[in-house]
């Protein structure tokens, strides 16, 4: 996972956001799909980064 703006830990929760904007569970089971999630993104960089650049368009689109 490549940090190019910002701080590497707030990238994340943005995507995790934008990833379960209506997610309903418990603080445990975010915790646990966060995990999935850094797995991923050490597994596929390049494609973190297309997410990343996805849900950051998002978020400047809804603001």
């Amino acid at each position: 996972m490549t940090a190019k703006h910002g701080n590497p830990e707030e990238q994340l929760e943005a995507v995790v956001d934008c990833v379960l904007v209506n997610y309903r569970g418990d603080p445990e089971s975010r915790e646990r799909l966060v995990h999935v999630i850094l797995a991923w993104a050490e597994e596929h960089p390049d494609e973190w980064d297309e997410l990343q650049a996805r849900c950051q368009q998002r978020h400047e689109a809804l603001a």
